[in-house]
């Protein structure tokens, strides 16, 4: 708890005003409903004796493998603050021919499907496009900030790049773990950003705080920014150009 506290002052700090606790819910990690309404509520508790001015919500980052396994009153117990979205962790095994018909049956339900990290995951490094095919079906993408700060590497940065120059992001955040390992950063993350991409530390607002509120409210995404263009990567270019 110690260190919830001292993640929320540094999050205060950084101007963030509402927070998503999304513990995974997976294999490794079976987290139920119940135990995040409680972690939250602890947490929310020791915020207000702390004086610390931050919002926690409910919410859950669930696996592929683990999808299956939830019918929809489960589903529904993990969506995102008070929405109808979940946060489902893009996978990492290189094939995942599963993935478009699982996010299908997820939407079937009524339910908005945000992916986790895309940049990190290898099948959608490979093809960029087929990330664009899922948002095209209505499918939503949350990048790290993390990854647009060079932090998981240069392919996993580049990925990142691409994603945002074709309009293919929709929010960003955090994937705060600590204030060691994973700290927090998403200012600092547009700002390097900009570097690749001049013009999207401006538009900072519309991933951070505009389209993560509607999703945690359940209200349709506002209209978003054009995408900047690619400043530097001929290869990038050359990639982004067919």
């Amino acid at each position: 708890m110690e260190d919830s506290v001292a993640l929320a002052e540094r999050l205060a700090l950084d101007g963030v005003e509402t927070v998503v606790a999304t513990p995974h819910v997976s294999p490794d990690y079976p987290t139920a409903a119940a135990a995040i309404t409680a972690g939250v509520a602890d947490v929310r508790a020791a915020l207000s004796r702390s004086g610390v001015q931050l919002t926690v919500l409910p919410g859950a980052e669930i696996s592929f493998s683990t999808l299956s396994e939830l019918d929809r009153g489960r589903l529904e117990e993990l969506v995102l603050g008070d929405g109808d979205t979940l946060l489902l962790e893009s996978p990492y095994n290189a094939a995942a021919p599963f993935l478009e018909a699982a996010i299908f049956d997820v939407q079937l339900m009524g339910l908005r499907v945000l992916l986790a990290h895309p940049e990190r995951s290898p099948p959608f490094q490979h093809s960029p496009d087929r990330v664009a095919s899922l948002v095209e079906r209505g499918a939503l993408c949350c990048l790290n900030a993390g990854s647009m700060r060079g932090r998981f590497g240069k392919r996993v940065h580049q990925t990142a790049v691409e994603l945002f120059a074709r309009g293919l992001v929709h929010a960003v955040a955090s994937d705060a773990h600590d204030l060691r390992t994973r700290p927090p950063g998403v200012r600092d993350a547009f700002a390097a950003l900009d570097r690749d991409l001049p013009g999207i530390e401006a538009q900072a607002a519309w991933y951070t705080r505009d389209a993560p509120a509607a999703l945690l409210s359940g209200d349709p995404l506002p209209t978003a920014p054009a995408p900047p263009g690619v400043r530097r990567s001929r290869r990038l270019l050359k990639r982004l150009r067919g």
